[in-house]
C-alpha cells in the first residue's frame, strides 16, 4: 500500500504556510517614519551643496561662507552677494519650484525644492553677513501637511520642522536630538 498526503493534510500545510508567510512580510517590511526619511534626504542635499559651494573658487573663492562678495559666475542671471548669497546658491543647485525668496523674512519660505521640502535660509536676520553658525530651517513635508510642530516644541512627538546650523567654515550640526536619532537609526520604524 502507497503512503501519500491526502489532499485535506496538503490543504492544511498550505494554509500554514501562508499565515506564516504573512506573518514573516509583516514583520519585516514596515513603514519607514517619513518624516525621518526626508530629514536625511534635506541633511544630504545640505551638507553636499554646501561642500560644493566651498569647492568652488567662483562663489566662495575665500573658502568660507563669511565671504559675501559677489560671484564672479552668475547665478540665475545675476552675480549674487551680501545676505542673499548663500541662499541664491544654494538654490541653484537643488530643483525647486515656484519663487525663490532671498530676502530677511522669517515668515515666507526661501523656497520650495520639487520633493515637497520647504527651505528658509540663512542669513534671514544678519546684517549682511554669514555668522556663526547660521540656521537653515527645513519643514519636511511641506507647509500645507500637518502637523507643522518643530522639534522642541510643547507636545510635538513626530516633527516635521527641523534646524539645521551650519558654521562659517561649511561645518554642518544638528542641535536637535530627534533628528539626531534620525541621523543615527538607519532602521527606525514609524510608530
Amino acid at each position: 500500500m502507497k503512503k501519500a498526503f491526502t489532499l485535506s493534510e496538503m490543504l492544511v500545510c498550505i494554509s500554514i504556510m501562508a499565515v506564516l508567510v504573512v506573518l514573516f512580510l509583516s514583520t519585516t517590511h514596515a513603514k519607514p517614519n517619513s518624516n525621518m526619511v526626508m530629514f536625511r534626504k534635506a541633511y544630504n542635499i545640505t551638507s553636499t551643496n554646501v561642500y560644493e559651494m566651498l569647492q568652488s573658487a567662483a562663489y566662495y573663492e575665500t573658502g568660507i561662507l563669511k565671504d559675501t562678495q559677489k560671484t564672479s559666475e552668475k547665478v540665475e542671471d545675476e552675480y549674487p552677494q551680501g545676505i542673499k548669497k548663500f541662499c541664491k546658491i544654494f538654490a541653484s543647485f537643488v530643483n525647486t519650484t515656484g519663487d525663490i525668496n532671498c530676502g530677511k523674512t522669517k515668515t515666507k519660505p526661501s523656497f520650495v525644492t520639487l520633493d515637497g521640502i520647504t527651505w528658509w535660509l540663512p542669513p534671514k536676520t544678519t546684517p549682511g553677513t554669514f555668522q556663526n553658525p547660521e540656521i537653515i530651517t527645513i519643514d519636511v513635508n511641506g507647509t500645507d501637511n500637518l502637523p507643522n510642530c518643530k522639534e522642541g516644541d510643547n507636545n510635538c512627538d513626530n516633527p516635521d520642522i527641523f534646524d539645521i546650523e551650519i558654521n562659517r567654515h561649511g561645518k554642518i550640526s544638528i542641535p536637535g536630538t530627534i533628528a539626531q536619532q534620525y541621523l543615527q537609526n538607519t532602521r527606525k520604524i514609524s510608530k
